[in-house]
């Protein structure tokens, strides 16, 4: 956290900037003084220097001249699809401890007080009822996996393909994608286009319109993940065939993209 003597021009709004090994470094305001500096990166990727990549950056601009280093601190994030189950006898994860994070973003507060809500109303029944087993407590897993499960589970598919691609290319195809459709491809999985907006984009993206083809079959890979997941089964006793049905798709998507697997 720094705090700098000036207001700064962008205190309604956050920065963003790409940084190596499929990471981003972010300028949040807390107050128009008061800025969240940090960086993060995949850790599936090379180590980067995260504080002399932070200090290169902070030093080019000039309003953190003579800032003030307020705090300093750094988690691990698990940057990944949800566990395909968080529950067993008399046991039920949630937040970062389930995979309830945005696997593009990192954002995990969304994820955890919905999970944290389910959990508790789930917990209260079964106790209630005198049976915590792992069938009992089945309903959670089918709550978080039909709502923002299946979301990150297609953004991750878009963060898997970003693993498989020069950063340098990421940013140019990013740069020319409308910001709506980039923010709901990141937070939703999906995204929609006008023709027009169709066309534009095809302009804007010449000589990288072979991966912008690899990238709408994986839109494709994603819409068809979000479906799976919304057929989540409501019992453990379907779990081992749903988990290969979605296995299947993901046998699809690493042959198509030739990313690293992750799971």
């Amino acid at each position: 956290m720094l705090e700098v003597p000036d207001p700064v021009e962008y205190d309604d709004a956050i920065v963003f900037k790409p940084t190596d090994e499929l990471g981003y470094l972010w300028y949040f305001p807390r107050t128009a003084t008061e800025i969240n500096v940090g960086l993060g990166f995949q850790m599936t990727e090379d180590p980067m220097q995260l504080v002399e990549t932070l200090k290169q950056d902070i030093t080019t601009r000039s309003e953190f001249k003579n800032a003030t280093v307020k705090d300093k601190l750094g988690a691990s994030l698990p940057t990944r699809r949800p566990y395909d189950s968080a529950v067993a006898d008399g046991f039920l994860a949630v937040g970062d401890a389930a995979g309830h994070v945005n696997p593009t973003t990192g954002g995990g507060i969304p994820g955890a007080a919905k999970s944290a809500h389910w959990a508790a109303s789930h917990a209260v029944d079964a106790i209630t009822e005198g049976d915590v087993s792992e069938s009992r407590l089945w309903e959670y897993n089918s709550d978080v996996m039909t709502s923002f499960g299946k979301r990150f589970a297609a953004v991750d598919l878009y963060n898997l393909w970003g693993t498989a691609r020069n950063v340098d290319e990421l940013v140019e195809i990013v740069s020319a994608v409308p910001g709506q459709q980039l923010a709901d491809a990141l937070s939703k999985g999906t995204s929609s286009m006008s023709l027009k907006l169709k066309l534009k984009t095809l302009v804007d993206t010449f000589g990288h319109w072979d991966a912008l083809y690899e990238l709408y079959k994986v839109s494709r890979r994603a819409t068809e993940i979000t479906q799976i997941y919304d057929a989540y089964p409501e019992s453990s006793s379907a779990f081992e065939e749903w988990r290969i049905d979605r296995d299947e798709l993901m046998e699809e998507f690493y042959e198509l993209t030739g990313a690293t697997r992750k799971y």
